[in-house]
């Protein structure tokens, strides 16, 4: 997005130091602002601090990217409703909550892009990972239709993203063999970023409750 002249970007991580590091670095790249802000997406009281120090320090908002998210290889008899709760307050509550601070500014500026990450496993099923992690991402493919509808009438578009596999930190213990793959390798995020920014810009004005589906051709659903 920085690199499309994106004047202002704020890095919400859980871990600050992180979101700062990032920020310095990428400052030294773009002609852009970025602004490191320090969120549990599953707290309320993070989110909505969140949301007052965008609104004050940038004044608009009009792309949110909801990428946080939790998973893991685990046995379904070995989920705990303590693990299964934080995947869900992670990636399903955490999800909600900022889409939901974030349509209220959009819908006063009539004018707003949203983009959830769910996966192909919410879709089919998990390969390796737990059942929580498959569910929470279908509860992620629902979410983005019901808010689509929210929003359609405030020229604020709401779709979805499905990865496959993706050579991120938190996939790199998975083990997956890219011959799975149709396309014979493993993505990259930034085959994702990509996939993001058209669905954060106007070139998909026409496209809401969508899942766009980055997965190399393992599966065409």
């Amino acid at each position: 997005m920085a690199e499309e002249a994106a004047s202002q970007i704020a890095i919400v991580d859980i871990d600050l130091h992180g979101a700062e590091h990032l920020a310095q670095e990428l400052e030294k790249q773009y002609d852009c602002v970025f602004l490191p802000i320090q969120a549990s997406v599953s707290n309320i009281a993070d989110v909505e601090k969140c949301f007052e120090i965008v609104q004050v320090k940038i004044g608009r908002l009009d792309i949110l990217v909801n990428n946080a998210g939790v998973c893991g290889i685990i046995d379904m008899d070995e989920i705990t409703m303590q693990g299964w709760d934080r995947t869900y307050d992670i990636n399903v509550k955490g999800c909600f909550q900022f889409a939901r601070a974030a349509m209220r500014i959009m819908k006063q500026q009539r004018y707003g892009r949203i983009v959830n990450m769910a996966s192909q496993a919410g879709k089919i099923g998990g390969l390796m990972v737990g059942v929580d992690y498959s569910t929470s991402k279908g509860a992620v493919l629902t979410l983005t239709k019901s808010l689509a509808k929210v929003g359609a009438k405030y020229n604020v578009t709401v779709n979805s993203i499905a990865p496959g596999l993706i050579a991120t930190g938190m996939t790199g213990e998975f083990g997956y063999d890219p011959d799975m793959v149709p396309l014979g390798r493993i993505g990259t995020p930034e085959e994702v970023a990509d996939v993001v920014l058209f669905a954060s810009s106007d070139l998909s004005r026409y496209m809401t409750g969508a899942c766009l589906d980055v997965n190399g051709g393992m599966t065409m659903c």
